[in-house]
């Protein structure tokens, strides 16, 4: 009996999710990730990724030629769970582009993503911002609206994408820590 109602107490008390995290260099997060790149609709920016010993590299080359300007290297869709965090962190260093973190609640391109924009930075940075700070963006235009709560409970992929400027860039990601 006394079993019985320890396991009832236990279970009503609440509950802590520990972070979703991303770390590309200790945990080697990213193995399953992917490069979509403008030539999908006909522009000829390229981008490749790799792993090395601490982090995510991604880097190429933006195109504004055939109405191209941007490259991106996304995790695969499935469903993250980020509905009780409050907060993401993200530790990078770049050159070349500023870089958006996107969140998508949609594997159909044209519907709305989420982002923060990581401007570039030599010296490694690490940023915290509220989850509500991301905007919604639609085929690269901004919407006004902002990431909600119920929309992070559909949030289905997680990327990087390059602004659309010419050039080349490099981009490298130690971690994203969600909280």
């Amino acid at each position: 009996m006394f079993c019985a109602i320890l396991l009832i107490c236990l279970s009503a008390l609440p509950t802590t999710h520990a972070p979703l995290l991303f770390d590309f260099g200790k945990d080697k997060s990213g193995t399953d990730w992917g490069i979509i790149n403008d030539g999908v609709m006909g522009g000829l920016s390229r981008g490749t990724f790799e792993l090395n010993g601490n982090s995510l590299v991604f880097r190429g080359s933006v195109s504004l030629a055939n109405n191209g300007g941007f490259t991106s290297v996304k995790s695969p869709f499935g469903p993250l769970e980020i509905s009780e965090a409050h907060q993401v962190t993200v530790r990078w260093r770049s050159r070349g582009n500023t870089i958006s973190m996107t969140l998508e609640t949609s594997q159909a391109f044209y519907l709305p993503n989420f982002k923060i924009q990581l401007p570039p930075s030599e010296d490694w940075q690490e940023l915290t911002v509220p989850l509500a700070d991301f905007k919604a963006y639609q085929m690269g235009r901004l919407t006004g609206s902002t990431l909600l709560p119920e929309d992070q409970a559909r949030v289905i992929r997680l990327g990087f994408i390059t602004e659309k400027k010419k050039g080349d860039f490099e981009f490298e990601i130690d971690y994203v820590r969600f909280e």
